[in-house]
């Protein structure tokens, strides 16, 4: 088989796949026709994370994001009846299988195919805080136009897991609180960095190695994702939002400084240990929610460890420990 056969088989594979999995999806909350060609959007996979929402798209929306694609994994928190009162929120429900999905990405794909192409799309996850180089002052817009003005079509990210200086129990957070105040921690450094199997970075660290995965760091999750994306034709995320093909994509181009970001990861709240249990019940992620099993195995940790636990301030403060770079955006 030539080259370009392999190349149009590949891709009506994927889209046998995308069209198997956008039959899940149903609309609950359509306000799609208000996406403009220029709007930023935001496209996520969640289910019963309402708690979060009130803070996490103000968050957004102050950054520059302008529509919210949600796709609701059965949620029974309310999400719909909030999602019909926002002016920027369109929401897919589906009851279909999380794994079968590739964790929601089919899904996400689906979005980003359909609504997301030309647009500069951000893809997280409810409980991940984008932060940037020079974001006091510079929108998604500008970051986006400085990307292009780059030929860069993504933003590699590391993720940060945050925390409290208190037990897990004991760190309570309420809807509409600003989750760097409940968890103003992070590791400053023990980071891993190796090159992955597609010639990206792979990334490991943070509390869930030092803590949760001690005995075993090999097994500790990847840290690096690409959440910002000028979504394009055939681009699709694989696994969450670590590996976006084509490779080239997640590939350090080697020409020049390249500007990265972070995520602020904010799982380790006391709901946590809820939430684990009916992970582990569902067997629904990675593993059959073999992670969620560290947390409940960790009995109720303080994951603050002095000299290496620092405070958040801003991203110069990031810049300074190496964790994200401004490239050659002065």
């Amino acid at each position: 088989m030539s080259d370009l056969r392999k190349y149009y088989s590949v891709l009506f594979k994927r889209y046998l796949v995308m069209r198997r999995h956008r039959k899940e999806l149903r609309i609950s909350v359509d306000k799609t026709k208000k996406i403009r060609s220029s709007d930023i959007l935001l496209v996520m996979c969640l289910r019963n994370e309402l708690t979060r929402l009130p803070f996490f798209c103000d968050y957004y929306r102050k950054l520059g994001v302008n529509h919210f694609l949600i796709v609701d994994n059965d949620s029974t928190d309310g999400l719909t009846d909030w999602a019909n009162e926002q002016p920027d929120i369109s929401v897919w429900h589906t009851k279909a299988s999380y794994k079968a999905s590739k964790f929601g990405m089919e899904w996400c794909n689906y979005l980003l195919t359909r609504y997301g192409m030309g647009h500069l799309c951000v893809t997280v996850d409810p409980d991940e805080f984008l932060v940037y180089p020079k974001m006091e002052t510079r929108s998604l817009r500008d970051l986006g136009d400085f990307m292009k003005m780059e030929k860069r079509e993504a933003l590699q990210c590391v993720m940060l897991d945050a925390y409290s200086d208190k037990p897990l129990q004991e760190t309570i957070y309420r809807s509409g609180q600003n989750p760097f105040e409940v968890c103003p921690f992070f590791d400053k450094d023990g980071y891993i960095q190796t090159v992955n199997y597609n010639g990206g970075m792979f990334t490991q660290g943070g509390p869930r190695m030092r803590v949760h995965n001690a005995k075993h760091p090999q097994k500790s999750p990847a840290l690096n994702k690409t959440p910002v994306v000028w979504w394009g034709q055939n681009f699709r995320y694989t696994s969450s939002m670590h590996d976006l093909m084509p490779a080239r994509l997640v590939r350090p181009d080697g020409v020049q400084p390249a500007i990265t970001g972070a995520l602020f990861h904010f799982k380790f709240f006391a709901s946590l240990t809820e939430k684990a249990a009916e992970e582990m019940a569902r067997k629904q992620h990675y593993a059959g929610g073999q992670e969620y099993r560290t947390y409940l195995d960790a009995d109720n940790p303080v994951l603050y460890e002095p000299g290496i636990s620092v405070r958040y301030e801003n991203p110069e403060q990031l810049i300074s420990l190496a964790l994200i770079s401004r490239g050659n955006w002065l």
